[in-house]
């Protein structure tokens, strides 16, 4: 199995296929836990821990940013 994002980083893709879980899963593990069940959870955690898996914090900022306001016909 190929894991990383072409430069030997596990990406949150990859957590989620060892996982067995959706990438959107894993994204609410580390940015909303509260609505993961805990077995999901711990799971996702453990795959995380397991493959070193680390935030792009670049990423992580753009994502952050406010977004424009979105133009109405």
């Amino acid at each position: 199995m190929r894991l990383g994002d072409g430069q030997g980083r596990p990406t949150i893709y990859d957590v989620a296929r060892v996982a067995g879980v959706s990438h959107q899963t894993v994204s609410r593990v580390l940015n909303d836990p509260g609505t993961v069940r805990d077995t999901t959870r711990h799971r996702v955690l453990a795959v995380i821990a397991y493959l070193g898996y680390e935030r792009n914090a670049e990423a992580e900022r753009l994502g952050r940013l406010p977004k424009p306001p979105q133009a109405t016909a």
